[in-house]
């Protein structure tokens, strides 16, 4: 069974971003694309039955552009009545045991940045799979290729993951990839548990334990890829926002608790879904070390990632 990914395609906001961010993940992974509208029309006014042909009517001619443009990557579509796009969005996903949604950033946010907005934020508390949103106005860069790959990477077991994530994109991409590691800056409370540091003693530590997690990082880089760690300080989702714009495509775990197999938002990530300047990508919680299996051996499907260096 050919490996699926859900892109929800908002047909009045940030549909055609995700559609292009879809098609190019799509040909990462080797993936289907599977392209869903879920809209909020009453059920009171009809049967579900003539509220489903209503629907099927409305997108028909908008689906049909879509169905073209991604022709080549064998997509589905459909439309759906709800009243929950997340909802929908979420059991979709675990019907068809898929490895991502794709969403586009909404309306409210500034052009280039993203915001996942409401159904993005609910969709977020709790994912069966990995979730990636595109910036607005992603659809209209002059972008086709994901080479520019950064990793958010603090030494958790969730980073560890995203940083083999990153590795395979790089890998599959044949593009560079940027370990990024924050040095937040020292907090204090009524009562230290270290009286004898001073500040500067506090964040130099901080900083040097910070340069150690990612030394121990692109030592995990294999030789073949083009590799760069850099270290930054201050409160890691605003530092890597800022600096999100130099890349095609930012990774970032989910945060340390939650229920597993689930994609959960912690501050670090909320930040990012809320303002980076590049496509975020966001792993569900123990999913094991390859969720999106990107460095699977001899992936006899890799070729139609190879076509983005090509």
């Amino acid at each position: 069974m050919a490996r699926k990914i859900i892109v929800g395609y908002d047909p009045e906001h940030g549909g055609s971003d995700a559609i292009r961010l879809g098609r190019l993940l799509a040909e990462v992974l080797a993936a289907q694309p599977v392209v869903v509208s879920a809209l909020p029309w009453p059920s009171y006014l009809a049967s579900r039955e003539d509220l489903q042909k209503e629907v099927d009517v409305e997108m028909n001619q908008r689906f049909s552009v879509i169905r073209e443009e991604l022709r080549d990557l064998g997509v589905e579509t459909r439309a759906v009545t709800s009243r929950s796009a997340a909802r929908t969005l979420q059991e979709l996903a675990e019907q068809e045991l898929a490895s991502l949604i794709v969403l586009g950033s909404s309306h409210l946010g500034p052009i280039g940045r993203t915001l996942a907005g409401g159904v993005g934020e609910s969709l977020l508390h709790g994912a069966p799979c990995a979730v990636s949103v595109a910036p607005r106005g992603y659809a209209d860069r002059d972008q086709d290729r994901l080479l520019r790959i950064a990793v958010a990477f603090d030494g958790s077991s969730e980073a560890w993951t995203a940083l083999e994530t990153g590795i395979g994109f790089a890998e599959r991409c044949h593009g560079e990839l940027t370990v990024i590691s924050v040095a937040d800056y020292p907090h204090y409370g009524h009562a230290t548990a270290w009286p004898l540091l001073t500040a500067g003693e506090f964040h130099d530590s901080e900083r040097e334990e910070t340069e150690r997690v990612l030394e121990l990082a692109l030592r995990r880089t294999p030789e073949g890829v083009v590799c760069a760690g850099r270290l930054l300080t201050g409160r890691a989702g605003s530092v890597l926002s800022e600096v999100s714009g130099e890349f095609d495509l930012l990774v970032a775990a989910s945060r340390a608790y939650g229920p597993i197999r689930r994609t959960l938002l912690g501050s670090t990530t909320r930040k990012l879904i809320a303002s980076s300047g590049c496509p975020v990508l966001v792993l569900p919680r123990a999913m094991g070390v390859d969720p999106l299996g990107l460095r699977v051996a001899a992936n006899p499907s890799a070729g139609a990632a190879d076509r983005q260096a090509a």
